[in-house]
């Protein structure tokens, strides 16, 4: 028969499973939505739509198994940290499927592939919020705090680029060049990328706390 210490650990690791499974699908869905929303690829539009089912159901089951472990096991210190880290870092993985879902949507709804003006952009911006979730999931499965610490900070350049792309939409409305539906459209896409990013750092920070058991909330631009 297993000894306490012994469950208590299989329950600790069947959570960080559960976890890093949710992680995954959040990280693919994210990976698909921005390439059906760079080359309007609709099968991987439809992809997300169908895989959120997945990443809610996760949701429900790592908040089950959280409460479980609370209840069962009475965790302290570094598992303690990692309980509640998990329970943050779940809502915010949900919110950033949710996301991708919208990214997704969009797509569906365009007429059109996105413009030219702004797709050198978009390609980044895409880029830089896939490789933002993925450092910030890294961070948390390897426990790394300094990487975390990097990812929790929103960088300037990618903040730019929202800004950028937002000017040439709209100088390419006045110029009559781009149909205002498709402008909303790219717009919906945009904003969508931008709260994953700030979901993202929200990982990081959970990772941060998980490792080093200090809160970095509210000192983001300290």
């Amino acid at each position: 028969m297993p000894s306490q210490e012994s469950y208590n650990e299989q329950l600790l690791q069947s959570l960080r499973t559960k976890l890093l499974v949710m992680g995954a699908k959040t990280q693919q869905a994210l990976d698909d939505a921005a390439l059906a929303g760079l080359n309007k690829d609709l099968p991987r539009a439809a992809a997300v739509l169908d895989g959120d089912s997945d990443i809610d159901a996760l949701e429900n089951q790592i908040d089950e198994a959280a409460l479980n472990i609370l209840a069962r096991t009475q965790p302290v210190a570094r598992d303690l940290r990692f309980i509640m880290s998990a329970v943050r870092m779940v809502l915010d993985l949900e919110r950033i499927g949710d996301e991708a879902v919208i990214v997704a949507e969009q797509v569906t709804l365009a007429d059109k592939a996105a413009p030219a003006c702004v797709e050198r952009d978009l390609r980044d911006l895409c880029g830089r919020t896939q490789a933002m979730l993925r450092n910030a999931l890294d961070a948390f499965q390897r426990a790394d705090a300094p990487t975390a610490l990097i990812v929790s900070r929103y960088d300037d350049e990618t903040a730019q680029i929202m800004v950028n792309i937002f000017q040439k939409l709209m100088q390419a409305v006045s110029d009559r060049t781009l149909d205002p539906w498709q402008f909303m459209h790219i717009m919906l896409i945009t904003r969508a990328l931008d709260r994953i990013c700030r979901r993202a750092e929200n990982i990081a920070e959970h990772a941060y706390f998980m490792v080093e058991g200090v809160s970095l909330k509210h000192r983001r631009h300290a």
